[in-house]
């Protein structure tokens, strides 16, 4: 690529996230808000895919210093954790190149596979860290001992020992690059990177624009490694030159602090892009040049499938199975454990017929043959049994009248009295009866009939139609206990719109979950007011800024209907930020569209101004919110409906604060509750920074919004 451009790698206008990665054996490992996806290509060409929810962060990771240590326990833990799992996944679905050990084969028989799993892992790591401690910790302090006879400066001791520990670790990366498997994994390593910078610069997720990217990325854990024995470094001189055990003592004592100021370090690293920051992650970048390649366009596809897996709404479920590339299952896990199960059944079929036949024959006890129309009847019987799933042996000619004389009558009849029962009786998983049953429990629910057609389609990913002709068949069983499982949720109060996580808002579609606000009818009136004002003003590139974003529906529908504008989206919560950035992403506006996390003002600049600030804040007031209906105050966020005891104490903060970040001559856009008009108009004019205060109305005739003029 030439000279080094860190434009490139120190990206200003990123939009903030918290998205990492590792690589694996033949993929990707990335960890989003709330999972982690493991994206791999088998050999078979075949790509698997299995997401996991991560548990709730601990307390800790939000105290400086201390969260660097907990970040490297947990990443040296679940990143052996993640490589081994990679390397089974590959033994599994490759065993003719993955066979398995004599010890991992004891383990596995001993304690079963689980245990073994869990043992297995712990010995790795302990031997792994074992080993780093007696390479990289005791053998170079040991070795500079002798450095004592020439020198006695702690300080020029310290930097030796140093220096040799890093040239230790760059020997031992430059020896095992050229095996195989770890060109492998350093091409994964590049396009992780990629991949991510590919995001972070809001372009679209293709091999195409990610490829034009460096391979290096400031945030990386090779950096992190350069950080902690720079830092090392420095902290050891501060101790001395004391005698060969108290410093080996005090290295692995100090661990956890270089630890904790290293990732600080590496934090700082990752979202700025002074002078300071690019000369203290140059040793770390030189470093990632080692360990990072270019990738091939499959596995920058691989690296692709990784992280849209975890960009996607925090009620999506867990998936596991072989996918294709867009993330689509192909085959899940379930499937396959099932398709192996047959083939297993089917086996001790095979064998357990040909055993019983042989049985017969040697003692020559043959049943009397039966009646050539009752075997042409008991054959349609057996091929009827088999289309429906019932495992039984395949046979030809008279190998079959064989199978037909041994079923005895009675063990027919009751076989055929199973299957009419799975196949008519009113219990049946059919779609016609899944969907009467549907529409009756949520009976009592106004539109109910219609909400059990919706959560239906959204379930099978069948439409209404295609519902109604194939009524008779049976549904997959994994289809209706989902469906069964969000009706429950319905007739519990949850709103129909969680469950099947879609919102209509200005004729555009937003994906909605717990975590942001259901977009109302209301709100539309707020996006048209500035719409309006933006016609009439002839803006063409409007910088506008959406505070208390949520879902994003206000700012992404200005974004849209506006080819021109910026629009900066703030929100206190990550989650729901997280929901905007992936809505802004569905309706093809993330180019221009800027996330920050942050409570109202703090997530902004100081000098950051807008031509248009628009906000629906929480205007609820508290003792309001018990009266509200079930599917509010139980299932959306108490956050963003709670405005304080008089509902006002946003608005407070936005008459206080909102003026410094509006252009002079820009615009102040509120929605309101019903009868705060007045109010949010006398906190405004209080502040003496505005002109022109109107209050507009929604259709049902109540106060919606208040528009006012930055003087």
């Amino acid at each position: 690529m030439g000279k080094m451009d860190y434009d490139k790698i120190f990206i200003k206008d990123a939009c903030p996230t918290k998205i990492g990665g590792q690589a694996i054996m033949e993929g990707v490992m990335m960890r989003g808000t709330d999972r982690t996806a493991v994206a791999m290509r088998l050999p078979s060409g075949e790509l698997y895919l299995k997401t996991k929810m991560l548990k709730p962060e601990p307390k800790a990771m939000k105290v400086p210093l201390v969260r660097g240590v907990v970040a490297f326990a947990r990443s040296l833990v679940d990143g052996m954790g993640t490589l081994m799992e990679s390397a089974n996944i590959l033994e599994e679905y490759a065993p003719e190149e993955y066979e398995e050990g004599k010890f991992e084969a004891w383990i596995n028989k001993k304690f079963g596979a689980k245990a073994a799993w869990n043992i297995l892992m712990g010995l790795a790591l302990v031997v792994a860290v074992v080993i780093s401690i007696a390479f990289f910790v005791v053998l170079p302090t040991w070795v500079v001992n002798y450095m004592g006879k020439w020198t006695d400066n702690a300080l020029v001791l310290n930097l030796i020992e140093g220096v040799l520990r890093m040239v230790l670790f760059i020997a031992y990366v430059v020896a095992i690059r050229n095996m195989e498997d770890i060109k492998t994994l350093f091409r994964y390593h590049g396009a992780e990177h990629k991949i991510i910078h590919c995001y972070e610069n809001k372009e679209d997720l293709t091999p195409e624009n990610a490829a034009k990217y460096y391979t290096l990325h400031p945030r990386c854990g090779t950096s992190f490694l350069m950080f902690v024995l720079i830092v090392s470094i420095l902290l050891f001189s501060f101790l001395g030159w004391p005698n060969l055990l108290w410093r080996i003592v005090s290295r692995l004592l100090l661990i956890p602090v270089i630890a904790g100021i290293s990732y600080e370090l590496l934090k700082w690293a990752g979202r700025s892009d002074g002078t300071l920051v690019k000369i203290l992650s140059w040793p770390g970048l030189m470093l990632q040049k080692l360990t990072t390649a270019e990738p091939t366009e499959q596995q920058l596809e691989v690296a692709i499938l990784s992280l849209k897996s975890v960009l996607v709404d925090p009620e999506t479920i867990e998936i596991e199975g072989f996918v294709d590339k867009d993330g689509n299952i192909v085959r899940s896990m379930k499937e396959e454990a099932r398709a192996q199960a047959e083939v297993s059944e089917w086996e001790e079929g095979v064998k357990a017929n040909s055993e019983y036949n042989n049985e017969i024959s040697s003692s020559e006890q043959i049943a009397p043959p039966a009646g050539e129309d009752e075997i042409n009847e008991a054959i349609k019987f057996l091929d009827n049994l088999d289309a429906d799933g019932y495992t039984l042996v395949a046979t030809e000619g008279d190998d079959r009248r064989t199978i037909v004389e041994i079923i005895t009558d009675k063990e027919a009849h009751e076989a055929k009295e199973r299957t009419l029962a799975r196949r008519y009786t009113a219990d049946i998983k059919t779609y016609e009866n899944a969907l009467k049953w549907g529409q009756a429990a949520l009976g009592m629910i106004e539109n109910g009939h219609r909400e059990a057609k919706i959560i239906m389609s959204y379930v099978t990913g069948l439409s209404d139609s295609e519902v109604l002709t194939r009524a008779k068949e049976l549904m997959r069983e994994e289809d209706f206990y989902e469906y069964e499982k969000r009706i429950m949720s319905r007739i519990e109060g949850m709103p129909l719109q969680y469950i099947v996580g879609i919102q209509q808002f200005m004729g555009l579609p937003f994906r909605v979950n717990k975590t942001v606000l259901i977009p109302r009818f209301d709100t539309e009136v707020l996006v048209e007011k500035i719409l309006s004002i933006i016609k009439e003003r002839g803006y063409e590139n409007p910088d506008i800024l959406d505070m208390c974003t949520g879902s994003g529906a206000i700012g992404i529908s200005l974004a849209s209907k506006v080819p021109g504008a910026k629009v900066t989206m703030t929100d206190a919560s990550d989650e729901a930020l997280h929901t905007a950035m992936g809505n802004a992403g569905i309706n093809k506006v993330n180019k221009r569209c800027i996330f920050l996390v942050g409570d109202m003002f703090d997530a902004l600049a100081e000098n950051a101004t807008y031509d248009i600030v628009a906000c629906n804040p929480p205007y609820i007031p508290t003792a309001e919110i018990d009266k509200l209906a079930v599917e509010v105050r139980k299932h959306e966020p108490i956050k963003a409906l709670d405005g304080g005891e008089d509902g006002l104490d946003y608005y407070r903060i936005i008459a206080d604060k909102a003026s410094s970040h509006i252009k002079s001559g820009g615009i102040l856009a509120l929605e309101i509750g019903y009868d705060q008009g007045k109010d949010v108009t006398k906190l405004l004019e209080k502040s003496g920074t505005y002109k022109d205060i109107n209050i507009f109305k929604d259709l049902a005739g109540h106060d919606r919004v208040v528009i006012a003029e930055r003087i």
